[in-house]
């Protein structure tokens, strides 16, 4: 990976994160508005073993790819993330399990409804 396509992957993995904890805090809360205050890793457990929260999986799981293209770069690897994340990150209430929550949360969320328009941001820039 050139220098140049590692700091842009870097940008977009920065947005993605964002991204990622903004969602994680509402879905928190909301979850806490429900079944009363918890500390940081029992919900952290919950978001990994409920199936509740298997639709945010496929964002995790891409910024872990993210992370291991950076330690190995493939040929190829920058265009096939960026595509991925075009594809994941489509708000369709009709679309994959992630993209139908998605859509819902860029509805109930200022906070996910911009960092959703910084991530595009980013993939416009490339």
């Amino acid at each position: 990976m050139s220098p140049e396509s590692h700091a842009r992957s870097a940008v977009l993995r920065h947005a993605l994160l964002e991204l990622h904890r903004l969602i994680v805090a509402f879905e928190r809360a909301d979850y806490e508005r429900r079944a009363g205050e918890g500390n940081a890793a029992a919900f952290l457990r919950i978001l990994v073993e409920d199936e509740a929260y298997a639709w945010l999986r496929p964002l995790s799981a891409l910024i872990v790819q993210m992370d291991e293209e950076t330690e190995t770069p493939a040929a190829g690897a920058e265009s096939t993330l960026l595509d991925e994340t075009r594809a994941l990150l489509k708000p369709d209430p009709a679309g994959t399990p992630f993209q139908a929550r998605y859509a819902w949360l860029i509805e109930q969320s200022p906070d996910v409804a911009y960092a959703h328009g910084a991530v595009v941001q980013v993939l416009k820039s490339r």
